[in-house]
């Protein structure tokens, strides 16, 4: 069986959650026998070394303008949408070659991971491709779009090219192009089958190894002035407030009286600035930037407890991470997914909008040893449940199971 896994969100996610399904999707399914290509940018994860179709970034509409404040402007978001579904345009290959090479893999099933895959499979098969198709939905096409021209709407309501009356009726229809939909948990789930859409459910997995790194752990506490007895609160993500909410965190972390707390902010993205300004008074609260697998694993080392603030999440792969380090985590009722669910607690959660409520639960963890405890054996739970091979295994048997018959 061939497929491709096409992820053009890749353009504006040189790291990422979405990114790294796409990395152990290709590596997974190539170690089960499948002739596996990605069709997308260069990340962190995928590029040199991967077969497939790797494009280059226009610089006006890549990396760099993706992190300013200016792409978040609404109208900037509507023109971008229309520009690329109008001409599929500045895609960093002419799309004819784009369709030439896809034609020259022949897959039985491509797998999209973005919203913005959508008007290239279109393409492709209205040229000619016949093809199954698979769609991981990250979220934001099932259930944080509230209406046709919010900022979280406009990817799907102005940047598919499908013509509708309402945004259900553009979901209705963007489900229903393809073979299967992958929800990452139970809300998503009945969202899209609301809608009509064949759907189940495959939540994230990942595979970890906690390895103690001393060297990369010094050099990350003597670049970032953390000693060995600070405190160290871990967020890891994009700098994005509209979802992942990290202003609440920073307020919240700023009503800690504790001097030896530490709050370590990893990553990039729009709001970096905002964060900056918002964090400026407070020398405790420390901005790495991005990091490489190897800084990331000394960052979840020397950490003593992750957060994940978020107004809304599919199936964070951070949370799985930090679960493999054994840190208690504290997560917002918005990131938080049922499927977590065991008969014991095992996260922290709180109200996304209530940053007195998140210091209190930063405060009790660091003084509840017993809490503290606790929490780690529950993220070692969660570690063991939610693993790559089990995502994988699944993939496995449904891509065999959509790929029977005739393509088309």
């Amino acid at each position: 069986m061939r497929v491709l896994l096409v992820d053009m969100g890749s353009r504006h996610n040189w790291t990422g959650g979405q990114s790294r399904v796409v990395r152990m999707l290709y590596d997974g399914l190539r170690r089960r026998g499948m002739d596996t290509y990605y069709l997308g940018y260069e990340t962190m994860y995928m590029g040199a070394g991967k077969k497939g179709i790797v494009l280059k970034r226009d610089k006006s509409l890549g990396l760099g303008a993706r992190k300013s404040r200016m792409s978040e402007m609404r109208m900037v978001r509507m023109a971008y949408n229309l520009a690329f579904v109008s001409g599929l345009r500045r895609l960093g290959m002419e799309k004819e070659e784009i369709l030439k090479k896809a034609k020259d893999i022949g897959p039985d099933v491509i797998i999209s991971n973005a919203i913005s895959d959508f008007p290239i499979l279109k393409y492709l098969r209205k040229n000619g491709m016949r093809f199954k198709s698979m769609y991981i939905d990250h979220g934001s096409a099932s259930t944080t779009a509230r209406s046709y021209f919010s900022k979280e709407g406009i990817p799907l309501s102005m940047g598919t090219g499908m013509p509708s009356v309402t945004l259900d009726d553009k979901r209705r229809k963007f489900f229903a192009f393809f073979d299967m939909n992958i929800a990452l948990n139970d809300r998503q789930y009945h969202e899209v089958g609301r809608c009509g859409g064949r759907v189940v459910i495959v939540p994230n997995g990942a595979n970890v190894k906690a390895r103690r790194d001393k060297a990369e752990e010094q050099v990350l506490r003597k670049k970032h002035g953390i000693g060995p007895d600070d405190f160290v609160v871990l967020y890891i993500g994009r700098l994005f407030d509209r979802q992942k909410n990290v202003s609440t965190l920073i307020k919240a972390f700023r009503e800690t009286r504790n001097h030896n707390f530490k709050l370590l902010i990893v990553g990039d993205g729009p709001s970096a600035e905002r964060y900056r300004e918002l964090a400026a008074e407070d020398i405790r609260i420390i901005f790495a930037g991005t990091m490489s697998d190897r800084e990331l694993n000394a960052a979840y080392n020397v950490s003593n407890l992750f957060v994940l603030p978020s107004f809304w999440e599919g199936f964070a792969i951070t949370v799985l991470e930090a679960a493999a380090h054994s840190l208690p985590i504290i997560m917002s009722n918005g990131a938080y997914v049922s499927d977590l669910n065991d008969d014991k607690q095992n996260v922290l959660k709180f109200n996304e909008r209530d940053y007195y409520e998140l210091t209190e639960l930063i405060e009790k963890v660091y003084s509840d040893r017993k809490l503290n405890m606790e929490l780690s054996r529950a993220s070692a739970r969660i570690s063991k449940k939610f693993t790559e091979k089990r995502m994988i295994n699944r993939y496995v048997a449904l891509l065999k199971k959509i790929s029977a018959g005739n393509k088309g």
